[in-house]
């Protein structure tokens, strides 16, 4: 019992150093906030979101931004876009990349998503899903490209905070 609270100690000790250093990496982070006035997407789709997301885009491509990131979460990303009729595009072409900015790491990249929809709501509850899974804690800027046609590209840009 003694040597675990001895190695405990050791090892508090000497990590101590890298909590003040997560957080002075998490305050250069130019981490996306929720934009005033906040985005409200066009009727009839929804602005209610959990009480810790908001709403960013616009009516062309839009998704809901979780400030509360894990490393290896598997996170799931829904985007919303003014019209998208998920019984037409069954394999909407929607690419997601992660890049770290705030050290090295390998790109992060999904190029499959698919259509999902909530029951019962028309239109305003069909939208394009995916996931990606951050390799590492760090400031992460995720781009998602759409793709429905030539004229109707559309990309959105944010940046988060994944914590370890």
């Amino acid at each position: 019992m003694n040597r675990r609270r001895i190695f405990l100690a050791f090892l508090l000790g000497t990590c101590s150093w890298l909590i003040p250093a997560v957080a002075a990496d998490r305050e250069s982070c130019p981490v996306t906030t929720a934009p005033e006035p906040p985005f409200a997407p066009p009727a009839p789709y929804s602005s209610n979101v959990g009480s810790h997301e908001f709403l960013y885009g616009t009516p062309a491509l839009w998704t809901v931004v979780y400030p509360d990131w894990r490393i290896h979460s598997g996170g799931k990303l829904a985007f919303f876009r003014q019209g998208y009729d998920a019984m037409k595009e069954m394999d909407p072409q929607l690419s997601v990349v992660a890049r770290r900015l705030d050290g090295d790491a390998p790109l992060v990249r999904n190029r499959r998503a698919n259509n999902a929809f909530i029951e019962g709501r028309g239109l305003a509850g069909m939208f394009m899903v995916t996931g990606i899974d951050i390799p590492a804690a760090g400031c992460w800027e995720i781009a998602v490209r759409y793709v429905g046609s030539p004229e109707s590209a559309q990309t959105l840009t944010y940046t988060v905070w994944v914590k370890p």
